[in-house]
């Protein structure tokens, strides 16, 4: 509400004996509205219009400047104008809501609508035969037989220059592994593989793009490492930048999956591949003007060989991974702990999966050097089992164990209470350290290291494991271990150097407070 009809608006509910407040919330503006024209006449009011109009505007002294912008750029948005004038002028005397009623304004009074910029688009030559590829996923509700409902996925590759296609279903949502199993598919179906292949921006194969440097998963990185063909990823929410992919997983799901009865994904597979036999890639291409199939047969010469890694890859889901430098790789959004110094710079392993276990195998001597089980949560630490610490045994029951170990004597109960009082947080690791160093000692000797650590407060695992190797030499040797005397010499350069002897009494006084002879 502007202008004349909310002064008159005012004036009215005045005359009819509402408060400024009442008339505020009727007319749902702010009350120091009200306030102000309450008492105004309607010659006073007019006289503040014709001022109001005639009086310079603070926008006024950029208007040639602004105008001649919206005249050039009819997409330009009010922020950016007011951000191009505080980049020239440094600073402005108005907000941007200000400029925002100004430029509706100008755009009125001279018919200069906001006008969308529209994309332009060009029409780009037919890619030569096996250069490229294009992959996308997909995703469609199929009915059961019990009249139950299942979504099916679906990975979907078609070669660039003859749009040949390639389809794989799963009754599940592909992941890292899953995905690169589908290329392997598909470079056997196709009996090669392109040079370059374009995707999505997929969290299961790339992190980001960032700004033209892609950052793919680990385990994707290492496949495409191994298989040696180019990647490039669309720009996020731009499917015009993989078009055939597109028109692709639409055909597919709208002619091949729609009103199809679901029975296995193993039938669903068959069926798809007798529909690209049939239909997919059999029909005449509405851009191309050619059938797929038969341009095909031209273009399977000019793909790349399959590297030989891809039967390994195929037959035992294996793929090489770097070691961290805290010894662990990573998998899947989890961390698998190696065997400490098994990190070198570069220091490569295998990674085999079988089931929901993982086999980490040395390259260098094809040895399994660790063993997990897949955790199926995400940013976990997956370590290594080790057995002396007896993870799933309680402290109560480790103590009873080292107790044992130590030949059940009150010296040996001392030694672990203490251990326990001190290392709280520690002593199931202390107690299997025990554990695990008395089996290379006799009975005897174990006594006279846990009556040793006791008489000399030495509570902890390492000093009693020192402790039992010094008196093992020293049983051996028959004495303790001697040390030969240090040969220290002095430089010619210090030895006629004489060191200064100070009297005695300076230091007698210094201890009376005599502060003054201390100083002197």
């Amino acid at each position: 509400m502007k202008g004349w009809n909310m002064f008159a608006e005012i004036k009215q509910y005045k005359l009819k004996g509402f408060n400024k407040s009442q008339v505020s919330r009727f007319l749902k503006i702010n009350y120091k509205t009200v306030d102000k024209y309450w008492n105004m006449s309607y010659e006073e009011y007019a006289e503040l219009k014709e001022e109001a109009k005639n009086r310079r505007k603070k926008v006024d002294k950029h208007r040639e400047l602004i105008l001649s912008w919206i005249k050039e750029f009819r997409d330009i948005s009010t922020a950016q104008i007011y951000d191009w004038l505080k980049e020239r002028y440094s600073e402005v005397d108005f907000s941007d809501r200000t400029l925002r009623l100004y430029v509706k304004d100008l755009r009125e009074k001279y018919e200069l609508p906001k006008v969308p910029c529209a994309r332009q688009y060009e029409e780009i030559p037919e890619l030569p035969m096996g250069y490229q590829a294009q992959v996308d996923l997909g995703q469609t509700w199929l009915s059961k037989r019990d009249g139950s409902k299942i979504k099916a996925y679906c990975f979907a590759m078609v070669l660039s220059h003859s749009r040949y296609k390639f389809l794989w279903w799963k009754d599940k949502p592909f992941n890292t592994l899953s995905f690169i199993e589908a290329h392997n598919k598909a470079f056997e179906y196709f009996g090669g593989m392109p040079k370059e292949i374009v995707y999505d921006q997929d969290r299961i194969l790339a992190v980001s793009e960032n700004h033209g440097d892609i950052i793919f998963t680990e385990m994707f990185q290492n496949y495409i490492s191994s298989m040696k063909f180019k990647t490039r990823l669309c720009r996020a929410f731009d499917p015009e930048s993989k078009g055939k992919i597109e028109a692709v997983v639409k055909y597919a799901k709208y002619n091949f999956a729609k009103h199809r009865a679901f029975i296995d994904i193993d039938l669903l597979n068959e069926d798809s591949f007798k529909w690209l036999d049939r239909t997919g890639n059999a029909k005449v291409h509405e851009i191309t003007r050619k059938v797929p199939k038969e341009v095909f047969t031209l273009e399977k010469e000019h793909l790349q060989k399959v590297p030989s890694l891809f039967e390994n890859i195929q037959l035992n889901n294996s793929l090489t991974y770097t070691v961290r430098k805290n010894n662990t790789i990573s998998y899947k959004q989890n961390r698998y702990q190696v065997p400490k110094g098994t990190y070198r710079p570069g220091k490569e392993v295998k990674l085999i999966i079988n089931d929901n276990k993982m086999n980490i195998v040395d390259l260098d001597t094809e040895l399994v050097i660790a063993t997990h089980s897949i955790s199926n949560q995400k940013g976990k630490l997956i370590q290594i089992y080790h057995p002396e610490r007896e993870k799933k045994k309680t402290r109560d029951e480790m103590y009873d164990k080292a107790l044992k170990a130590l030949g059940m004597t009150d010296e040996a109960k001392e030694l672990l209470d203490n251990i326990r009082k001190e290392k709280e947080r520690y002593c199931r690791d202390q107690f299997g350290l025990i554990i695990s160093v008395v089996k290379d000692y006799d009975e005897k000797l174990v006594g006279q290291a846990v009556e040793y650590c006791v008489k000399r407060k030495l509570f902890s695992a390492g000093m009693f494991k020192d402790t039992l190797e010094y008196l093992s030499i020293k049983k051996e040797t028959g004495s303790e271990k001697k040390y030969d005397k240090a040969n220290l010499s002095i430089s010619s350069k210090y030895q006629d150097v004489k060191p200064e002897i100070r009297n005695i009494d300076e230091y007698i006084n210094a201890l009376k407070g005599d502060k003054k002879t201390w100083i002197n």
